[in-house]
């Protein structure tokens, strides 16, 4: 009975199948890329840990409203010819934030391309970190 059920809904349970091994490799796909992310509650403990550089891909307008304490600003317009400004922390972990954190997915990239291993983006960037009524400056 149930054999008979999954040969006449075969394409129902290859798509379940295919979705499923989407779900579950998703995780290895982005470590693969090299590229995390990191929680907005969880940055401040890896600030206090590691030796890492903050580096808010914001206008200079959004960063001078408001960023994270000690952060670089290189607006993503600007990364690729301003990359030798921070190549002198390739060896160090980077955290790429933004607004939002779709800039800094591309920011992410760039620094990989760039030859950046130790790369995280803040996700939900800025309004995340703001909404768990982190330190900011101004």
């Amino acid at each position: 009975m149930y054999l008979e059920f999954v040969k006449l809904n075969w394409h129902l349970f290859l798509a379940l199948f295919a979705i499923i091994a989407l779900l579950a490799f998703e995780p290895l796909r982005a470590r693969r890329g090299g590229i995390r992310s990191v929680n907005a509650d969880e940055l401040p403990r890896v600030m206090r840990d590691e030796n890492i550089v903050i580096l808010d891909v914001s206008d200079a307008k959004e960063f001078a409203g408001s960023h994270i304490a000690k952060a670089r600003n290189i607006p993503i317009s600007r990364l690729d010819s301003d990359i030798q400004t921070i190549n002198k922390f390739k060896s160090r972990p980077i955290v790429v934030c933004c607004r939002v954190g779709n800039r800094s997915a591309k920011a992410a990239g760039i620094l990989k391309k760039n030859g950046f291993t130790n790369i995280r983006t803040l996700h939900g960037g800025m309004a995340a970190w703001t909404k768990e009524n982190l330190p900011v400056e101004s």
